[in-house]
């Protein structure tokens, strides 16, 4: 479950593995990739109104979601299914959307990040772990880097974890339950302009296409 190149490469990847993809379920509208479209597919724009389906198509009660738009409500969570999210950022620490933890942790001067595989709560991105992955980060790294890096990365802890995803989380080491990154932290992003790290937080290079609104908002913040 998800959108864009992760899950597509990790659905197609799990088959070429020998393991059974149930459905892929997507955003409405988004286009599949050729080497995708031989595999069950539904697309919707909001995935608690496939409960039902779900309930009767997962035959491991496994769901993994990846590059996963689509906020988990009662209506799925119920279900009693397992359901686990690769996470494109260190959890707790960097809790929701990639790309604006991905901006704060360049302009915080972090020298690492990571990606994380977790067990789906009814919370965002506050599921227990169960697999964790750093990388350093280098004092000169833009986004566009650093995106490209966490794409890498996700799908390469996928690819380690798919033989036992569904197996019980660590214990728990955390220290609280992390900050939150939402778009509404953008909202003051220009205050930051004057910021040494300012230009690299918001270099999307040849990204801008894939992140439309993204570019404008930085676009208007400089």
């Amino acid at each position: 479950m998800g959108s864009g190149a992760l899950v597509w490469r990790a659905a197609t990847y799990a088959v070429s593995q020998g393991r059974t993809v149930d459905a892929v379920v997507h955003p409405r509208g988004e286009a599949v990739p050729a080497r995708a479209r031989g595999l069950e597919r539904r697309e919707t724009d909001d995935v608690n109104d496939l409960a039902a389906f779900l309930d009767r198509a997962c035959t491991d009660r496994l769901v993994c979601s990846t590059g996963n738009p689509f906020l988990f409500r009662a209506a799925v969570l119920d279900l009693g299914l397992t359901i686990v999210n690769v996470h494109g950022g260190p959890l707790p620490g960097y809790r929701g959307l990639p790309v604006v933890a991905a901006v704060f942790a360049i302009l915080r001067g972090e020298s690492e990040f990571g990606v994380t595989v977790h067990r789906v709560d009814a919370g965002i991105d506050t599921g227990a772990v169960v697999d964790r992955r750093t990388f350093p980060l280098s004092a000169t790294v833009t986004l566009e880097e650093l995106l490209l890096q966490i794409t890498k990365s996700c799908h390469e802890i996928f690819v380690d974890n798919l033989a036992d995803l569904g197996r019980a989380p660590a214990p728990s080491t955390s220290d609280g339950p992390g900050e939150y990154f939402g778009m509404k932290r953008l909202s003051g992003l220009a205050d930051h302009r004057d910021h040494p790290a300012f230009a690299r937080a918001t270099d999307l290079g040849v990204l801008e296409s894939f992140y439309p609104d993204y570019a404008t908002l930085f676009a208007a913040a400089r």
